[in-house]
């Protein structure tokens, strides 16, 4: 089973976890090097869809929270479940904030200031 997908759009990265995922820190490691192989400038905002997923693992939040690749995060998800399991990242030390949809995240993402 494919766990997620990374992108560079236009002026952003994002990566899409699969719902269902148990997120390991080896899971959340292949994620950060997938996005750093990416094309384009770093840090850039990234743009993170959990809708879904099952799990992640103590170590992959600590693995998480210790890359810092990233301007700014956005979470999206679409359930209270999704909101709690994207909690962890209030500690990170780039700007997080959590969405529930995309539109949202994305404007809040390239707000200035």
């Amino acid at each position: 089973m494919v766990l997620f997908e990374a992108s560079r759009e236009e002026d952003y990265l994002c990566l899409r976890w699969t719902a269902g995922a148990h997120i390991t820190y080896a899971d959340a490691v292949e994620a950060a090097l997938a996005l750093s192989t990416l094309p384009g400038p770093k840090p850039a905002p990234l743009l993170v869809h959990i809708t879904g997923i099952a799990s992640v693992s103590i170590g992959a939040r600590t693995g998480m929270l210790a890359y810092r690749r990233f301007s700014r995060v956005a979470v999206v998800g679409e359930r209270p479940m999704d909101e709690m399991l994207a909690a962890f990242a209030a500690r990170a030390s780039m700007p997080v904030r959590y969405f529930t949809t995309e539109l949202t995240a994305l404007e809040w993402l390239f707000r200035r200031g």
